[in-house]
């Protein structure tokens, strides 16, 4: 009861700040206006045409630009200027060709439901004259699909996209198209190195001087030299620069490298649009607890433990419970393995704090998946990131929808690494990354998620219609993302009993391990269930994932009536709350979580400091 009360006295000091907050500014500017004044930060500051040396890799076989027609016609598509392609289709690179879903029944039937007429309503209009970032080029356009939503989610055609196996096709007009059966993921940059910054070539300039991995000598040692350009991006509406490249050669994570993301400009030099250290997503974790007393401990009070102290600095954790050792704790994650990614940052504090230190942080949660792929420059195993972040309209410009780590978090321009600190769980747990076969009824539980993602994160492009989505402090963005778990984990378990074959598959393989998968994965369902409705209340919402999101119905205004609402799920308000009692629900299930902490990395600005996401309740 305690607990119920500091919350409800929470819930309404934050929401009377926050609409304190939001009467007082009269910004009129974001920025994304402020980055948009930078030549540096437009795709066409850096020529197609231009090479690099063979120590960069594209990022992606298919990459380009995204282009919203300005007229429609009959066929709907966007148009996509090409920046990468197989050695086969080369001859398409810098060409503008249409961009199209395809035919498919089930892709068809997915385009549908996330298709709305968009007509901005008048709160939609006040928050864009107010500086946020809303797809106004969409405004008054019937059935908007989420190509569009994605093409014009911005006032610029500057969307840059990887495409999923796309088909090349040519139409009647012999027009060349590429059709697509997945949302394009949102990227940075055209090319990708590993580098050591050796120093800076000259005071107050932009230019470094680095070192690129040698792969002969697994190092850089004798790695070849080049000149680059790792911009200061300018300040942001509240004196704060997103990333800086001051002492960056200096950080402690410069030992083992940083991968690079950029294109070169007419000059040929590669200018660096984001950074990713190499010692963050490399399968090699500095520290593993398989002491479940001491795992425990850390999710409490470790994880987030003297963080002005670990300010520039980086954590990789294995937690292994019941694990013999920790090398046979790491050598469970294997190539090709997927992990749930849950996603937290915390707040900025500091000379320049973004809110008073009397405040709560909030923070932001989402969910991702990891992969453990090969890197094609060291050969070694690594984690690769996507995260499908449920976002609302913002002055940053960053884009609801799936976004690769260097883009949503590496970004010089927009990315949070250089300042807030993050906590990145990957959760590798057989019930929930394998995929099933019941004498033909296939189902993979991370597919499932990632479509009820991929249609959450679709619908808050364009606010069901409404040109906004608002995360506010009675709106998180934690609900809609664990709306999303929760229709997954209700959609397997009706089907698994409403399906003959299932269960007759189950019934005569009761030693099969697939069995013992499926069995966790219905009892894991039933846990989970229980904390993300604590109080017993089935969420309309929640079971309706067509229904009402959070953050896209912003008709009702009355603090009282979404108070309940809140009241009936209080666990997943709070993102730290929410990551923190989903951990230990895989760790009480013998699931692997690899932690992955930084805290502000990259250059050093001493006018910000990391402050931890707070949570009000004891976990």
């Amino acid at each position: 009861m305690t607990e119920i009360i500091i919350f409800v006295v929470w819930l309404t000091i934050g929401f009377i700040v926050y609409r304190l907050l939001s009467k007082k500014s009269s910004q009129k500017s974001s920025n994304y206006k402020i980055n948009s004044n930078s030549p540096l930060f437009h795709s066409e500051y850096y020529p197609i045409n231009q090479t690099v040396n063979q120590q960069y890799q594209p990022v992606a076989e298919w990459s380009g630009r995204l282009i919203l027609p300005v007229e429609r016609q009959n066929e709907r598509f966007v148009e996509f200027e090409v920046q990468n392609a197989p050695d086969s289709y080369m001859h398409l690179l810098g060409k503008v060709v249409k961009l199209k879903w395809s035919n498919d029944t089930l892709v068809q039937e997915y385009v549908k439901r996330v298709s709305f007429d968009v007509n901005f309503t008048p709160l939609a209009k006040k928050s864009h004259q107010a500086g946020k970032v809303h797809p106004v080029r969409l405004d008054g356009r019937s059935q908007v699909d989420p190509l569009e939503s994605l093409a014009g989610a911005r006032t610029m055609d500057d969307v840059c996209v990887m495409l999923l196996q796309p088909e090349v096709e040519i139409n009647a007009a012999g027009e060349t198209q590429l059709i697509i059966k997945e949302e394009p993921i949102q990227i940075a940059g055209r090319f990708v190195g590993l580098v050591k910054i050796l120093a800076r070539v000259e005071s107050y300039s932009d230019l470094f001087k680095v070192c690129h991995y040698n792969k002969a000598t697994k190092n850089f040692y004798r790695g070849i030299e080049e000149t680059i350009c790792i911009p200061q991006v300018p300040k942001d509406t509240r004196g704060i620069s997103r990333s800086t490249n001051k002492d960056i050669e200096k950080s402690l994570l410069n030992f083992q490298g940083w991968y690079i993301y950029g294109a070169p400009n007419n000059e040929g030099t590669f200018i660096v649009q984001a950074i990713e250290p190499r010692a963050l997503v490399k399968l090699e974790p500095q520290k593993v607890i398989t002491k479940s007393s001491e795992i425990f401990k850390y999710i409490k009070r470790g994880m987030w433990a003297k963080i002005k102290l670990q300010k520039g600095k980086c954590q990789t954790v294995l937690l292994a419970p019941n694990r013999e050792n920790p090398k046979s704790a790491v050598s469970e994650w294997r190539l090709g393995d997927k992990a749930l990614a849950m996603h937290l940052f915390g707040g900025i504090g500091g000379k320049k704090a973004e809110a008073p230190a009397w405040l709560p942080v909030a923070g932001h949660f989402s969910y991702g998946i990891a992969e453990v792929v090969r890197d094609r420059i060291t050969s070694e195993l690594r984690f690769d990131i996507v995260y499908y972040q449920v976002y609302g309209h913002n002055a940053d410009g960053i884009i609801s929808g799936s976004s690769t780590w260097a883009t949503y978090m590496g970004s010089l321009w927009q990315g949070w690494l250089g300042n807030r600190p993050v906590s990145d769980i990957l959760v590798k747990y057989e019930p929930i990354t394998s995929d099933y076969d019941f004498d033909g009824v296939k189902l993979s539980p991370l597919k499932e998620l990632i479509e009820e993602l991929r249609e959450i994160t679709a619908r808050y492009r364009v606010g069901d219609g409404t040109g906004a989505s608002l995360i506010t402090p009675t709106a998180s963005c934690v609900q809609d993302s664990n709306q999303a778990l929760y229709a997954t984990i209700y959609d397997i378990r009706k089907l698994f009993e409403s399906n003959t074959t299932i269960n007759q598959w189950l019934q005569k393989h009761p030693e099969d391990k697939q069995t013992q998968y499926f069995n966790e994965l219905i009892t894991l369902g039933n846990i989970l269930e229980k904390q993300l409705i604590p109080l017993g209340v089935l969420r309309r919402d929640w079971q309706k994932n067509i229904q009402d999101l959070f953050g896209t119905n912003n008709k009702n205004d009355n603090v009282f009536s979404i108070a309940i609402n809140m009241l009936k799920s209080w666990r997943t308000v709070f993102p730290k709350r929410a990551q923190d009692e989903t951990a230990k629900i895989f760790l009480k299930q013998n699931a692997l979580l690899w932690v992955l902490r930084s805290n502000q990395v990259g250059g050093f600005d001493d006018n910000i400091a990391p402050v931890a996401p707070t949570t009000l309740f004891k976990s």
